[in-house]
Order: C-alpha cells, then structure tokens, then sequence
C-alpha cells in the first residue's frame, strides 16, 4: 500500500536559479512530472522550504552560493540538493559537499544527465520512482534522451557539443522570450571564463545557430513526454 502510494506522488522541487536557465530546468521537470517552484530571494526560497515540504533543491552554484548553507540550516532532513557549477575546482566541490550537497552537475550539461540524476536521488533517498520518457518534444523539436540527439520535424537527427545542446535548451525552453547573446554568455559561462560577446556568433554563422533559427519557431507549450 504504501509503494502503491508513493508511486502517485509528484516529487516537489524548488528551483534556485535564474532565467534563462531556470526555464530549462522547469521545462525537464515538467517531463518528469515534478512539481516545481522558483525562487532566488533567499527569505522566498526559505519559505518554499516549508510547505509543502519539497523532496529536491536544485540551486546554481555559482550565483548563489550561499543559499546552499541556508537551504540546509532550513529544510527538512531528507531534503536531497543538487548543486549546478561551471567551475572546475576539486576545493569547491568539496565545499559544496561539506555544506550538503548530495550530487554535483556542470554547466554546460546535457538534459540526459539531468534527467538521469534526478531519477537517481529521487528513487534512492525518496522511494519515488518518476517514470523515464526517452524523448522530450517541443513542438517541431525533440530531444532523444538515450542517444543525446535533437530530431526536428523533416530534418536528418542533429548531434550537438555540451554548450551547443546547453545553449539550444535555452532557446527552446524560453521560446516566445528574447534570450540576447549577454543572457546567453551569463547563464553558461557567468563570469567563470572570459568571453567576447562576439564569441557567440550572429544568426546564420555557424551550425548551432541554424538550430536556433529551428528553435525560434517554437511557440512555447507545455512540453509533451513520447
């Protein structure tokens, strides 16, 4: 009865990142049907921590470092965190460790792996097991989430480099949104390494922004699990 029981619950996860990158992990969590809720203000995010109690913080590391202390001085005991970090530092993770963060994914990232680590710590530390759709559909985009390739309607299967797929997700998840070079250069990169606003090239100069041509198209629905 109580397996029956939790197979019926929506894992609830607080999202502490900001957009554009918070829609990407709102778009992956709606896949995987979680319930999820944003929030960077640290009192807003303290009170997400309460009711309903959440069973997953995912929080970027790297813009709000020190909400990863309070999320554990503040939530319940079997919260499970999972911090996002550009960075490359051993002497960070360990921090992040110390401070109680039970897994660590890198940005730039593929959703595969996102998908992936969720299901992980869900099903081990919560008894939830969230059903795994192979592949993530946005109107005439789908992400196959088993080979990590991008299928759109009447075009040959794409296989895309980490920032490539971090920076189409992006796109894809905030179609009907201006997503400028500076929010793009912010949300992959926020400072950790030096980049040239023109390192992001203009429409038309390169493969990936071809895709970003597909991707505009988007009307923004909610996306479908196939």
């Amino acid at each position: 009865m109580a397996e029956a029981a939790r197979a019926l619950v929506k894992p609830r996860v607080v999202v502490v990142m900001d957009d554009p990158l918070a829609k990407v992990l709102e778009v992956v969590l709606q896949h995987g049907r979680y319930e999820s809720r944003v929030a960077t203000e640290p009192a807003k995010v303290l009170e997400l921590l309460r009711e309903p109690v959440p069973h997953i913080v995912l929080i970027d590391l790297d813009a709000y470092p020190g909400l990863l202390r309070l999320c554990q001085d503040g939530a319940a005991a079997d919260l499970s965190t999972l911090v996002f970090t550009r960075r490359r530092e051993t002497a960070l993770k360990l921090r992040a460790f110390e401070e109680g963060a039970d897994d660590i994914l890198r940005i730039p990232f593929l959703v595969s792996e996102i998908v992936a680590r969720l299901y992980a710590v869900t099903r081990r530390t919560h008894g939830i097991e969230v059903p795994l759709s192979p592949r993530l559909r946005l109107d005439s985009i789908e992400i196959d989430l088993i080979e990590d390739r991008l299928h759109v309607d009447g075009l040959d299967p794409i296989t895309l480099t980490l920032t490539e797929s971090t920076i189409l997700y992006l796109l894809a998840a905030n179609a009907g949104s201006v997503v400028d070079r500076e929010d793009i250069i912010t949300s992959v990169w926020d400072g950790i390494v030096q980049v040239e606003s023109n390192a992001v090239p203009h429409r038309g100069s390169s493969r990936l922004f071809r895709e970003r041509d597909i991707a505009g198209g988007i009307s923004g629905r909610t996306p479908d699990a196939t």
